[in-house]
C-alpha cells in the first residue's frame, strides 16, 4: 500500500467512522475545532487534522536531569531505552524468574546509567513490595535517584501524574526549568479500535497544558482489535493516532508529542501477541514513513522478544529488531531487556542490547565520503608495497572507524578457553555485576532527595537509598 493511498483513506475513517472520546473537556475542544460530536462519538474533518499537523513540533529536545541536551527526537535519529513495567524479572543471582520489587527498578536504572549506548530509562519492573496504588511514584523516584539519563514514565491515574510531575519539577529546580529542559516523558495509551479513555485523555491534556512531552499510542492486534491484515490494522491505528494528535494539539498548539502506530498479531495457536515478528517490523517501517510525512517524532520497540530466557532465540530477536529499528530510524525505541513477550526482563539481556546498540549505530551512520576518509594521498604516499600500521592516518582514525566489542568474543579458541571459555550470557552477567559494583550515578541534590522522600511518605528517602544500593 502506497503512502499516498494511506493518506487518502485517513479522512474517510476519521470523518465517517469517527472515534469514541470519553472525556467531556476533550469533546468540547473538538467541537470548538470544527468536529461533529454526537454523544461520545466524534467525527473529525480533514481540515481539522491538517491544522493540528501544522502546530505539532517536528522535533522534541529532551535533556538529562543535569540539564544537558540528551536526545533530539525527530527525523531518523534513533535512541534506545529500556522496557517498562514487567511484573517479573530474571534474578541476577539465581537466574530464576521471580516477581519484581522496587530494588529491581533502582538496580536496572543504575545499570542503564552505566551503559554507554542506553539513552533513556523506563521502569524495568512493577514493584510488588510497595503500595500498588502508589507504585508509579516509587518507580519514578527510584529511577531518578539512580540515573541522570532521561526518564520515560507511566502513571496509573491523573493524581499520580500530578505527583510525578511535581517530583520532576523538584529535581529540575522548578516548573519553568522542567518545561524549558524536560528530562521526563510521560507514556500514555489509547484503546484500539477507536477509543480514547477518560483516564488517558486526562493525562494527555495535563501534559499538553504544561508542555511536558508525552507519547500517546495504542497497539492494534491484527485479528483481534484490528483487521487481520497488516495494511488494515495499520490504517486503523494511524487514523486513531491522528485523532489523538488532534486532541493534544487542540489543547495546546505546539506542545511536544511523540506518536506510534503499532501493529502486532494474535498467534491463534498460543493466544499470545508476539513481541518479535516480521509484521511488527513492517508496521514499524510504515509508522516511520507516515510520521516523516506528518512531521512528528516516533516511538517503537526493539531489543525484546518472546524467548523465556537469554538463549539463541533471544539473541536473534535482539539483534534483528535493533538493527531494523536503527535502519528504519524511529526515534524513541524502548523495551531493551524484555523477555517473555513483555512479562519478564533481564539485566544481562539489557547489557547485550547495549552491545548491539553500539554495533548497529555504526551501521546506521553509513560511510562518510570526504578527502580525509578517502585517504588518496595516504594511499599514494604508502605505495604499492607499504603498510599502514605506522602511518599517522591510522592513528587518527582506527578508534572511531572500527567497532570494538566489549562482550562479543573475537579471541582464538586457545585464548578464549584460557580466559574462562565463557558464553555471551556469562560475559553479560559479569558486565552487569561490574557496572552495579563500580558505577556511581550523578547524585541528586540532597535537598531534592529529601523532598522526594517527603512527597512519597515520611522517611521514604532512606528507603530510596536502600533500594538503589540493593
Amino acid at each position: 500500500m502506497s503512502r499516498e493511498h494511506t493518506l487518502r483513506v485517513q479522512p474517510r475513517l476519521l470523518a465517517r467512522t469517527g472515534v469514541v472520546v470519553h472525556h467531556e473537556g476533550a469533546r468540547r475542544l473538538l467541537t470548538e475545532a470544527g468536529c461533529q460530536v454526537e454523544g461520545s462519538l466524534v467525527r473529525i474533518p480533514e481540515h481539522v487534522v491538517a491544522r493540528a499537523l501544522e502546530t505539532v513540533p517536528r522535533s522534541v529536545r529532551i535533556y538529562d536531569r543535569l540539564g544537558r541536551p540528551a536526545m533530539d527526537l525527530g527525523d531518523r535519529r534513533t535512541y534506545f531505552g529500556t522496557g517498562s513495567d514487567t511484573p517479573n524479572v530474571i534474578d541476577l543471582e539465581t537466574g530464576k524468574r521471580r516477581s519484581a520489587v522496587l530494588a529491581d527498578v533502582a538496580r536496572a536504572a543504575r545499570l542503564a546509567d552505566g551503559l554507554p549506548h542506553v539513552d533513556f530509562v523506563m521502569s524495568m519492573g512493577l514493584a510488588g513490595d510497595v503500595p500498588v496504588e502508589r507504585s508509579d511514584r516509587h518507580h519514578f523516584a527510584a529511577m531518578v535517584e539512580n540515573t541522570a539519563k532521561p526518564i520515560m514514565f507511566t502513571a496509573w491515574t491523573l493524581e499520580g501524574l500530578r505527583e510525578i510531575y511535581a517530583m520532576a519539577a523538584v529535581v529540575a529546580g522548578g516548573e519553568e526549568n522542567l518545561k524549558a529542559r524536560p528530562f521526563a516523558i510521560h507514556y500514555a495509551m489509547a484503546i484500539a479500535p477507536f477509543i480514547h479513555p477518560r483516564d488517558s485523555l486526562e493525562k494527555v491534556l495535563f501534559c499538553a497544558e504544561r508542555g511536558l512531552p508525552v507519547e500517546y499510542h495504542s497497539v492494534d492486534i491484527g485479528g483481534s482489535t484490528g483487521p487481520a491484515t497488516l495494511a488494515g490494522s495499520f490504517v486503523q491505528g494511524n487514523a486513531r493516532m491522528l485523532s489523538g494528535l488532534v486532541i493534544h494539539q487542540s489543547k495546546a498548539p505546539g506542545a511536544p508529542l511523540v506518536v506510534d502506530t503499532s501493529v502486532v498479531f494474535l498467534d491463534m495457536a498460543t493466544m499470545v501477541s508476539p513481541y518479535f515478528a516480521p509484521e511488527i517490523t513492517l508496521a514499524s517501517l510504515m509508522n516511520k514513513e507516515m510520521a516523516l510525512h506528518y512531521g512528528v517524532p516516533t516511538f517503537a520497540k526493539a531489543g525484546a522478544g518472546d524467548s523465556k530466557l537469554l538463549d539463541q532465540q533471544a539473541g536473534i530477536e535482539i539483534g534483528m529488531s535493533m538493527l531494523s529499528e536503527c535502519l528504519i530510524g524511529n526515534n524513541l525505541v524502548h523495551d531493551l531487556g524484555y523477555l517473555e513477550s513483555g512479562l519478564s526482563c533481564s539485566l544481562e539481556s539489557l547489557a547485550i542490547c547495549d552491545e548491539v546498540a553500539g554495533l548497529v549505530r555504526l551501521i546506521g551512520r553509513g560511510v562518510e565520503i570526504s578527502p580525509e576518509q578517502l585517504a588518496l594521498e595516504v594511499i599514494e604516499e604508502t605505495g604499492p608495497t607499504g603498510n599502514y600500521l605506522v602511518h599517522p592516518h591510522t592513528l587518527r582514525h582506527f578508534r572511531e572507524a572500527f567497532w570494538f566489542p566489549k562482550l562479543m568474543d573475537r579471541q582464538n579458541h586457545d585464548r578464549w578457553q584460557h580466559s574462562g571459555g565463557q558464553s555471551l550470557a556469562e560475559r553479560a552477567h559479569r558486565r552487569v555485576t561490574d557496572v552495579l559494583e563500580n558505577h556511581v550515578p550523578s547524585p541528586l541534590d540532597p535537598g531534592a532527595l529529601r523532598e522526594l522522600g517527603r512527597m512519597l511518605e515520611p522517611g521514604w528517602d532512606g528507603r530510596l537509598r536502600e533500594a538503589s544500593n540493593g
